[in-house]
């Protein structure tokens, strides 16, 4: 099982939500959020080095689906408020 396509799983089914699941274990929810924060970084740092990189590139770049590199967008436009 690789770890990454369980997670991109993750954010597809979170969506807009803010909070996982609750039958989700506080453990998995941990390194799931920890997760979600370094990709949220990198992906600041690809969007501030090329910022009018189109979001199929993005997603290329995150190795993504365009759902979860949107989420992403959406988490750091929220980050940045």
């Amino acid at each position: 099982m690789d770890p990454r396509s369980v997670c991109k799983g993750i954010v597809s089914a979170v969506g807009e939500k803010e909070s996982l699941p609750e039958e989700v274990p506080e453990d998995l929810k941990y390194l799931f959020e920890e997760w979600l924060d370094e990709l949220t970084e990198e992906t600041r740092k690809i969007l501030s080095q090329e910022p009018g990189l189109s979001m199929v590139e993005l997603a290329r770049r995150l190795r993504l689906s365009p759902e979860a590199t949107a989420y992403l967008c959406k988490r750091l436009e929220r980050n940045l408020q």
